[in-house]
């Protein structure tokens, strides 16, 4: 051990608490941002926010064409899932908070842009199939164990996608650091 730190530029130590704190700073601030417009109330300033009304209906047009793969009963009307268990698809059922997390860790991370770039498309389209699968594992429970729908909707399953990105993160900054490359991932510019 003597002779790694023998090894260590001078100041190294400092190098890793500075990443750490750059990171935590710039990642902070990246999502006050974008809480702060996806949370803004527009409506109160005469502002509109039919972006975030398109947004939700095109979530439940997703979600409902995989259930009806499933439960041809399924029919979509706006931000609605019909069929044998009702759903609607509001604020916070879009996973938007995880995503901002997501976002905003993986654009604070010190890399490469491309890397970065590549994290970013990635990690969200997997967050987006992992909240599909939510939604409709949330209508089966809805159809099979309505009794269990408040604590999987309310408790277990924002817990589980939580989790999910957060091991996302840490995959895709396995990736961002360049150490992917040992699990032969693809490595921009490396």
């Amino acid at each position: 051990m003597a002779g790694l730190a023998a090894s260590e530029p001078a100041g190294g130590s400092r190098t890793l608490p500075k990443l750490g704190l750059r990171f935590a700073l710039v990642y902070l601030a990246i999502a006050a941002v974008l809480f702060s417009i996806y949370g803004f109330p527009f409506e109160l300033f005469g502002a509109r926010s039919d972006w975030l009304a398109g947004y939700l209906r095109l979530y439940a047009k997703v979600a409902g064409s995989t259930l009806r793969l499933f439960d041809p009963s399924v029919v979509v009307s706006g931000d609605r899932i019909d069929g044998r268990f009702a759903l609607q698809i509001v604020r916070n059922c879009d996973a938007i908070e995880v995503n901002i997390l997501f976002v905003s860790a993986i654009l604070a991370f010190p890399a490469p842009w491309l890397r970065r770039s590549i994290a970013l498309i990635a990690g969200l389209a997997a967050l987006v199939l992992a909240n599909i699968a939510r939604i409709c594992l949330l209508y089966g429970v809805g159809v099979y164990r309505p009794t269990w729908f408040a604590t999987a909707h309310e408790e277990i399953l924002p817990l589980v996608l939580i989790a999910f990105t957060a091991l996302s993160f840490i995959g895709w900054a396995s990736y961002l650091t360049g150490s992917g490359r040992a699990r032969g991932l693809p490595v921009p510019g490396a």
